[in-house]
């Protein structure tokens, strides 16, 4: 690749993620790399967000047994890296890690890069199983909705902005959907004091996970759709809740 080649592509890539600046060319891609470099952005959303909360350095002071999960996680993630320095990679070899499924409408926008679409798929349907325990179906349409309504644009630097959103959901439901919105909207100001509202009902971090999982995934998501409509996809609404 041509190194003017290489500074448009990072020129489309700012431009798409910066809320409000309208794309005026074609994307530096072909219809079977575009996929490829929307979900390479989506799966890139989804670790910080996730990575944000559970990993060294972060705000939130973990539970013993979130602490150990870093620890855990590190060294397995280690593991996983390291066939790559002495096997040559095979695209598509991790899609057999996950069972198949049925790309969702929103994520139809993958089509033209069947290993891509076959990949997002499989990941969808396994966070949206794991979370449905965790995560009521008035939570994930509230949290859908208001990405829907969202453009992108930076929040406010205190956290009041979240508190009218999210004023209809009562209980665990309502520090279910803060998290969500605050991870999605504004990760930088996800603190401890979010992580033990939503820890105080069920302090099982196996729980926790999943919610967590299916937050960033959540936002992530959202994220690749502004991308693919910026894009030129025409796409369907955003709607995890079935």
């Amino acid at each position: 690749m041509t190194n003017t080649k290489m500074r448009e592509r990072l020129t489309w890539v700012k431009t798409v993620a910066t809320p409000g600046i309208k794309v005026e060319a074609p994307p530096p891609f072909t219809a079977e790399e575009l996929p490829e470099a929307i979900a390479s952005l989506m799966a890139m959303s989804d670790i910080n967000r996730f990575s944000h909360v559970v990993m060294d350095g972060s705000p939130v002071n973990a539970p013993l047994g979130l602490q150990a999960l870093k620890a855990e996680a590190l060294r397995l993630f280690g593991g996983q890296l390291k066939p790559t320095h002495v096997k040559p990679l095979t695209p598509g070899r991790a899609l057999a890690l996950l069972p198949p499924a049925r790309l969702p409408a929103d994520l139809q926008w993958a089509t033209s890069n069947p290993r891509i679409a076959d990949a997002l798929a499989r990941w969808a349907a396994v966070v949206e199983r794991e979370a449905s325990c965790v995560v009521s179906t008035e939570v994930q349409n509230l949290v859908g909705r208001n990405l829907r309504r969202w453009d992108g644009t930076l929040m406010p630097l205190n956290r009041s902005w979240v508190e009218s959103e999210v004023t209809n959901l009562t209980g665990e439901d309502r520090a279910i959907a803060r998290l969500a919105l605050v991870l999605a909207k504004a990760p930088y100001q996800v603190d401890e004091a979010l992580v033990e509202e939503v820890l105080r009902q069920d302090q099982r971090e196996e729980r926790f996970i999943r919610i967590l999982a299916w937050a960033s995934f959540f936002a992530a998501r959202s994220f690749a759709q502004r991308i693919a409509a910026a894009s030129g996809y025409s796409l369907p609404e955003l709607n995890l809740a079935g």
